[in-house]
């Protein structure tokens, strides 16, 4: 006999995932035009009024962007040239003219978590198996995945995307990358435990990865689904930098004067020196991949446009480890590492990233020496160089990027190599630094503010500096942030859920009640929240008040129908109260809207195989295990319900 589904079994996985469901959008038609456009394969037809006329302006949290093949029509050799920048090549679909993996030797086998991989790209598909083998050499726990979109420009890597059908986004566990390594884990994956095809995309990755989607108003408030249309726009465009083109389009189709024209978008050149940076620093400032900038409370993620300050959309967070290394370099740290550069600091101002960088083109690599060169010879002469440890060393003397920018291997995505942006006196390469690493995973003892003037007062400054070290999984961080909300009193929903999140993580169920509930007095807007009621259920349920979990779990449905968390918490709650047909109907709803959810697929192998239904319950134990194969439930299950239909008499 197989156990019954244990009360409370689902609270780990609303905790866990509370901040992400789902929420069907409409997909965003784009013709044929804007298409081939954004692709960098702009049609003729694209250079005539009335088919621009047509182009689709974005509404809602993102609004008025225009597709960036609009762009090309009066700046075509720009558009032209930045096809070649890595940010164009951002994110994108397969295509064969896109491709540069090695299909022919695709196979790669994880040693740690004994799982292999292969990739294949045929018809226009591209396609990830993963299997493990067993004494004989068979597949077994087979899992095969068709690839929807690939993130990176691979100039160093690529990772893989595929997305549900309610439009979640989901990360495979391999990526491709260019320096040499080939096929490897995908950065965070290189151990036994990893969360194999269930780490979802959040909408910070996409923030950067790619151009603003076309979603509804305020579905991109902290805590709302990560979701995504079907249609998305295939790189970083000309907006991110320039601000939304529609109304810059629509003057320039106008024939309005050159002057209202250009003054309708944004050039980051004739910005000052600070807001200048902003631009590039909201993507290419990140100080340590263990802890993400945080949004201010009232900024939704797409909120941010070029010109205004950052610091008041976003707070920049340097991490204090408890085991730090001597120098922490990862493969975003473009900008922070530039930052503590005696050249950067001593210019005030005159030393950025344009200052090497033209984010319309991409040097040749013919040129580079001479350009990058060039840059350096604004402010220093060659003469003041040492040469003769150079010339000793077998270094080209113009080449002041061997000695002064070195690459280095990243900590964080081992099987790359990057360019150090710290500016240093080291006439000598160190080679040691291009040695392969083992991934790691930093420990945070504590946060701090990258720009403590940025916040003005210091019970603000507590409350998000406890959020980020909630966010980042600390335990002790729980009662910090309690206490800088106690003191602080802000007004926002968005740190009281971190609180619960945090709460529910360590089983403190009488405290997530309570902050809940008085967060529904204190906020009325807290009665909409789907997130409250989901998290107000798990805790009620855990504490036996089975009444009122139940409430809370309905009214969430009701708030938020589409959200697989909410789905599969009800269903879980309804198996627990013996309502086995209702408790499928809304698991089978679950793993509809989120098909990579092993813990649904179990349960209802749980209840189908107590319901009798034998061959129904083998089948969602065995899909449990592919996308979960340590799972020990199911495979002790699994051999019950095996051995159970094999005892059974013919009919």
């Amino acid at each position: 006999m197989i156990p019954r589904i244990p009360a409370g079994a689902g609270a780990p996985l609303a905790a866990a995932v509370v901040a992400v469901g789902i929420l069907i959008l409409g997909a965003v038609p784009v013709d044929v035009a804007e298409s081939s456009a954004i692709r960098g394969q702009a049609p003729e037809e694209v250079r005539n009024t009335s088919v621009l006329s047509g182009v689709r302006t974005t509404s809602g949290a993102a609004s008025g962007y225009v597709a960036d093949g609009a762009c090309a029509t009066c700046h075509r050799k720009l558009f032209e040239s930045y096809q070649d920048v890595g940010m164009s090549r951002s994110f994108y679909r397969p295509r064969a003219d896109r491709m540069i993996e090695d299909f022919e030797n695709a196979h790669f086998f994880h040693k740690p978590s004994q799982r292999h991989y292969e990739m294949t790209f045929e018809n226009g598909r591209l396609v990830i198996e993963r299997y493990q083998l067993d004494s004989a050499g068979k597949k077994l726990r087979v899992l095969e995945q068709e690839i929807d979109w690939i993130m990176g420009s691979g100039s160093h890597a690529r990772s893989y995307i595929y997305q549900t059908e309610a439009g979640e986004l989901f990360l495979a566990p391999i990526s491709w990358y260019s320096q040499g390594d080939g096929w490897q884990m995908a950065p965070g994956y290189d151990n036994p435990t990893h969360k194999g095809f269930a780490r979802a995309v959040s909408r910070d990755c996409m923030f950067c990865h790619n151009a603003f989607p076309d979603v509804p108003e305020a579905s991109d408030v902290h805590g709302e689904p990560p979701v995504f249309p079907a249609q998305l726009p295939e790189g970083v465009g000309c907006q991110r930098c320039h601000g939304p083109g529609a109304e810059h389009v629509e003057l320039a189709l106008d024939v309005a004067p050159v002057e209202t024209v250009r003054a309708a978008v944004l050039n980051p050149a004739r910005l000052s020196p600070q807001l200048r940076d902003d631009v590039c620093m909201q993507c290419h400032l990140q100080p340590s991949v263990a802890i993400s900038p945080i949004r201010r409370f009232d900024r939704p993620d797409y909120s941010f446009r070029p010109g205004e300050p950052l610091s008041d959309y976003l707070i920049h967070l340097d991490p204090v480890e408890e085991q730090p290394s001597s120098e922490r370099f990862e493969i975003n740290h473009h900008a922070y590492r530039l930052r503590q550069s005696r050249c950067y600091l001593a210019s005030r101002g005159e030393l950025s990233c344009l200052t090497c960088h033209d984010p319309h083109r991409k040097v040749a690599a013919a040129e580079a020496q001479d350009h990058y060169r060039a840059a350096c010879m604004g402010c220093h002469e060659i003469d003041s160089c040492n040469l003769d440890p150079m010339k000793a060393d077998g270094v080209e003397p113009a080449n002041c990027i061997t000695c002064h920018m070195q690459p280095r291997r990243t900590q964080d995505v081992i099987h790359a190599v990057m360019t150090d942006h710290l500016i240093g006196r080291n006439p000598q390469a160190e080679k040691a630094r291009l040695r392969p690493i083992p991934e790691t995973h930093p420990k945070l003892r504590e946060v701090l503010l990258l720009e403590p003037g940025k916040i003005s007062a210091s019970l603000e400054n507590e409350v998000y500096r406890a959020v980020a070290m909630v966010r980042a999984g600390s335990e002790s961080a729980v009662e910090r942030l309690r206490r800088a909300l106690d003191a602080a009193k802000p007004t926002d929903l968005t740190p009281y859920l971190d609180l619960v999140t945090g709460q529910l993580r360590l089983d403190r169920f009488d405290d997530a009640v309570e902050t809940l509930s008085a967060l529904l007095e204190m906020a009325p807007t807290a009665a909409e929240n789907p997130s409250v009621h989901l998290h107000l259920g798990v805790a009620l349920a855990r504490l036996g008040r089975h009444g009122r979990a139940s409430r809370h779990f309905e009214r969430a449905l009701e708030i938020a129908p589409e959200r697989p968390e909410v789905r599969y918490n009800l269903g879980k709650h309804l198996a627990v109260a013996g309502q086995d047909q209702a408790a499928i109907t809304h698991l089978e709803a679950a793993i509809r809207l989120r098909p990579n959810l092993a813990a649904a697929w179990f349960d209802l192998g749980t209840l189908y195989a107590n319901l009798g239904r034998i061959e129904e319950a083998a089948d969602h134990f065995r899909q449990t295990l592919a996308l979960d194969p340590e799972h020990q439930k199911a495979r002790s299950y699994l051999d019950r319900v095996v051995a159970t239909a094999t005892e059974s008499p013919e009919p």
